[in-house]
């Protein structure tokens, strides 16, 4: 209890934040979410606060779902989490949940209606053994789904290149042809977490869109043979380092591997 900020401190606090940094307008650099922890390490006003002052506020909502909670859930309230993050309303197209690994299809079905996003963690899922979220049949149903890394506690490398072979090792062993293809992966990694995050400007190479891209040189040893599938070789071969360069709003921010701006 006494690790708990009140309901009241969080609230301040991210009202300041919101009027310090919140940037809501296209190619922002800075946005802030609302994002408290999962519904049972939280008090339950957190929550149902939460959703009033981001809806007043025009800012997403984030948490962790579906990651084994439901029992202490059931337990407690006497329903599964997301039933309970229904009925106080945070749930819809400015929310995301991490994880969502034991979503039943009834549940999954309602994500799509609804059009809540799930940010997937396969290296932190598979870490802390919690299971393999049901990526192929959200994907099926259009539930928007982004890549993610979670938290480095139970990551370790933080790496969203790893993260995306490693999402599609992982499906192809569980789902076998009906698992995502390398292109499919790069995808969630920039359209579809792109989606989950509401920022239409972002994720892809096109006109009108943000510059941010990397880029990577084929021409190395451990890329041989993989520019016959470029757009797939992210995920079946995989960068065992750093890209060649990379570009934020326009200004290169690694070049030749090395961070511009840090020493």
């Amino acid at each position: 209890e006494n690790m708990l900020e009140t309901t009241e401190e969080y609230l301040q606090d991210c009202e300041r934040i919101i009027q310090l940094y919140h940037d809501p307008n296209p190619y922002a650099m800075s946005q802030i979410v609302l994002a408290p922890c999962q519904p049972i390490n939280s008090y339950p006003e957190t929550f149902t606060e939460t959703v009033k002052l981001a809806r007043a506020k025009g800012v997403r909502m984030h948490t962790h779902l579906g990651e084994g909670e439901n029992e202490i859930m059931l337990a407690r309230w006497g329903k599964r989490t997301l039933d309970w993050c229904q009925d106080i309303g945070f749930i819809g197209e400015d929310v995301w949940y991490a994880h969502g690994i034991h979503f039943n299809d009834q549940e999954l079905q309602l994500l799509a209606r609804t059009q809540t996003g799930v940010a997937h963690c396969p290296v932190s899922n598979m870490k802390l053994a919690s299971g393999v979220a049901l990526i192929p049949r959200m994907l099926e149903l259009d539930v928007p789904v982004g890549l993610a890394v979670d938290g480095s506690a139970s990551n370790d490398g933080s790496n969203l290149l790893e993260e995306m072979r490693v999402a599609y090792l992982l499906h192809r062993l569980n789902w076998s042809r009906k698992a995502p293809s390398g292109y499919e992966i790069l995808k969630l990694a920039t359209r579809g977490s792109a989606r989950i995050l509401g920022r239409d400007e972002l994720g892809q190479i096109s006109p009108g869109m943000a510059a941010d891209f990397f880029l990577v040189d084929f021409d190395r040893i451990e890329m041989v043979g993989a520019q016959f599938d470029p757009a797939s070789a992210l995920c079946t071969v995989g960068l065992k380092g750093s890209v060649d360069y990379t570009v934020v709003n326009g200004r290169i921010v690694v070049r030749d591997g090395r961070l511009v701006n840090v020493d």
